[in-house]
């Protein structure tokens, strides 16, 4: 397991329960991650994989914290705008 010297500026929870893994999730999951990635926010930024959020009929889900923002059916350009609009690169 890795173990981080601090905790992330910003976290992205990304809803891959059934349903929301039916409506895009799991895409959605890999998509930010791999931009996160190729922005190098790795050490800033983390993107995890939940299961259910109990919001299937929203979904695919995509929480944001610290500031406990809840994004409801998450396209993928939304995914890509959520990690344009809350993250600035670092060098």
């Amino acid at each position: 397991m890795k173990h981080f010297s601090r905790s992330p500026e910003c976290v992205f929870y990304v809803c891959c329960g059934s349903k929301c893994k039916k409506s895009g999730g799991k895409h959605l999951y890999k998509q930010m991650k791999s931009e996160v990635k190729h922005r190098r926010l790795k050490p800033h930024v983390q993107v995890i994989k939940t299961g259910c959020t109990d919001r299937c009929k929203m979904g695919p889900i995509v929480a944001v914290m610290p500031k406990n923002e809840w994004h409801l059916q998450v396209s993928e350009e939304k995914a890509v705008d959520l990690v344009n609009g809350y993250l600035t690169p670092h060098p």
